[in-house]
């Protein structure tokens, strides 16, 4: 009779807390920061000089944003900040990471395992469709508290393109190469969805918490059932094109973006910039 009672308590905790996901809706804030790799003349450039841009970039690169779910989607999109001028020397980094810009969107279905993105870049709009990149998670056992919820670690590698782009003498040349990298991501099994902030997600548990070593998101609060809850919508403004199509005109932008800010005319004898932008 005892293991009758024992097998029907785990059984109607298994029911509750799967209905409480089926119901679920949710909204948790990220921050994020990132790195962003700058190399100058050592003749134009001291080390100190060097150091102060590098400064200036991730201060520049530091992003608020927010994810609203329910049990199967999620909308993930970059919250408005005050625009802090930096004086005559300071720079502007021009955000193109998913969910950037005011009227940028992502949007995942972690059922169908489907994503629209509404991207904007330079004036526009482009919206971009695909199949979620899945993520063989190791689950580990070391825990650590965020705020009041225990998350477990797991880790992930995952392969990208990484883009540089160099100015000298000679011109602008861009060039990818492929690259490794290891996630580390902290989640929590308290919170029953299996979403995560930006393109992640694929584990038991709300990711509060994800680094890829150069860019790092954490989440500073979480309202669960909110009486204010946003509808969870598909991405659907902007030009519609490829992952492919986008990638290439997103290089070509940045290729001419870097001429008017950051190239040399030949012969002027500036030396060199290069600058390489990771995952």
């Amino acid at each position: 009779m005892t293991l009758i009672r024992i097998v029907l308590t785990l059984v109607m905790t298994l029911m509750i807390g799967f209905l409480n996901a089926q119901q679920m809706t949710g909204r948790a804030v990220y921050k994020s920061m990132s790195k962003m790799e700058i190399r100058l003349d050592s003749t134009e450039a001291s080390a100190a000089m060097q150091a102060d841009l590098q400064e200036q970039l991730m201060e520049a690169m530091k992003k608020d944003y927010e994810l609203n779910f329910n049990s199967t989607e999620s909308n993930w999109k970059e919250l408005p900040k005050l625009d802090k001028s930096m004086g005559g020397g300071g720079i502007q980094v021009i955000g193109i990471a998913s969910g950037g810009g005011a009227d940028g969107l992502l949007y995942k279905n972690t059922k169908t395992k489907g994503f629209s993105e509404t991207q904007g870049m330079f004036g526009k709009l482009f919206l971009i469709e695909g199949d979620l990149e899945e993520y063989e998670w190791e689950l580990g056992s070391e825990t650590k508290q965020i705020g009041q919820y225990t998350c477990y670690k797991a880790t992930a590698v995952r392969k990208f393109m990484a883009s540089s782009f160099s100015s000298s003498d000679d011109g602008v040349d861009s060039s990818e190469q492929e690259r490794e990298q290891t996630l580390t991501a902290w989640y929590s099994p308290e919170i029953a969805v299996n979403h995560g902030p930006d393109v992640f997600w694929g584990l038991p548990g709300l990711i509060l918490e994800i680094s890829n070593g150069e860019r790092t998101l954490i989440c500073s609060q979480v309202i669960l059932n909110p009486s204010d809850a946003k509808a969870v919508v598909p991405a659907t403004k902007g030009k519609k094109v490829t992952e492919a199509e986008y990638e290439d005109i997103m290089e070509k932008q940045m290729q001419k973006m870097h001429r008017m800010h950051g190239g040399r005319k030949k012969g002027d004898g500036r030396g060199n910039i290069e600058i390489r932008i990771g995952g």
